[in-house]
């Protein structure tokens, strides 16, 4: 998998993030950066929600 330095030095994870900013975080994350996938249990909540 392919590491995005730039991507992750310019949007860093929010310190004691709330679910709906990991969420927020996680999908733009998989949209710029392919060094890991969304995490399964994150993954059912965004389904969960329909997002």
């Amino acid at each position: 998998m392919k590491l995005n330095t730039n991507w992750h030095l310019k949007n860093k994870m929010p310190q004691n993030p709330t679910l709906d900013e990991r969420i927020k975080w996680h999908i733009k994350h998989a949209k710029n950066c392919l060094c890991r996938p969304i995490p399964e249990k994150l993954l059912a909540e965004i389904k969960k929600r329909g997002i």
